[in-house]
C-alpha cells in the first residue's frame, strides 16, 4: 500500500487567488500560520473559564492577550486565535490545559481562513456588505461579532483604528468570498 503522505498534502483554500495590489486606500491580505480554536465553557463555569484565562464575558469585544486573542461568539463561547508557533503543542492542547473540566476546546485552524481588510477606505469596503454598524462611534479598536457578508457566515474583528478587519470565514465559502470582497474593494485600488 502507498504511503498516505505521498498521496495527500495540504492544500490552503485561497492559495493561487489574485491579490488586489496594496494601495494607500485599502489593503487585502490573507493571514497565513493562525492557529484558531472554538472554546465552550461548561454550564455554570463560565465565570470561572473566564477568569483562568483572563478574558472578557461580555460579547461585542474581543480580549488581546500574548498568547491568543479571544473573540466571544455568544455566552460561553469563544474563537481563540494565535500565531502557530507561540504554542508548542498546540493552542487546544494549552487551552484546555488551563481550563481544566471547566470547558471543552475544538480545534477550528483548517476550518477557518482569516482574510485582512486594512486602510482608510476599508469600512466602506465592509459596508458594501456587512449589516453591522462600523461607524467609528459605534465600532473601535476590540469590537467583534458574527455578522453574514455576501451570504457567508463572518466572525468580525476589529483590529486597530486605522481601521483593520479581521474576517474568520469558513474554508469551503473562502475564495468565493475572497473574490467577492477583492471586487468591492477595487475601486478603492490605485
Amino acid at each position: 500500500m502507498a504511503d498516505s503522505s505521498s498521496i495527500f498534502s495540504a492544500v490552503f483554500p485561497l492559495d493561487g487567488v489574485a491579490e488586489l495590489r496594496p494601495s494607500k486606500q485599502i489593503e487585502l491580505s490573507v493571514v497565513k500560520g493562525l492557529s484558531v480554536v472554538q472554546l465552550f465553557a461548561r454550564n455554570g463555569k463560565v465565570s470561572k473559564a473566564c477568569k483562568l484565562l483572563d478574558i472578557n464575558g461580555k460579547p461585542g469585544r474581543a480580549t488581546v492577550r500574548k498568547e491568543f486573542t479571544a473573540l466571544p461568539l455568544s455566552p460561553g463561547q469563544w474563537m481563540l486565535v494565535s500565531e502557530e508557533s507561540i504554542h508548542k503543542g498546540g493552542l487546544a492542547a494549552y487551552i484546555a490545559a488551563r481550563i481544566e473540566d471547566r470547558g471543552y476546546v475544538s480545534e477550528q485552524g483548517d476550518a477557518r481562513v482569516c482574510i485582512r481588510v486594512r486602510g482608510p477606505k476599508a469600512r466602506r469596503v465592509m459596508a458594501k456588505g456587512c449589516r453591522l454598524d462600523l461607524h467609528p462611534n459605534a465600532a473601535r479598536t476590540g469590537f467583534c461579532a458574527q455578522t453574514v457578508m455576501a451570504q457567508v457566515g463572518v466572525i468580525l474583528h476589529q483590529v486597530d483604528d486605522t481601521p483593520t478587519y479581521d474576517l474568520l470565514v469558513y474554508s469551503g465559502f473562502a475564495r468565493s468570498f475572497w473574490q467577492w470582497i477583492a471586487e468591492a474593494a477595487a475601486e478603492f485600488a490605485d
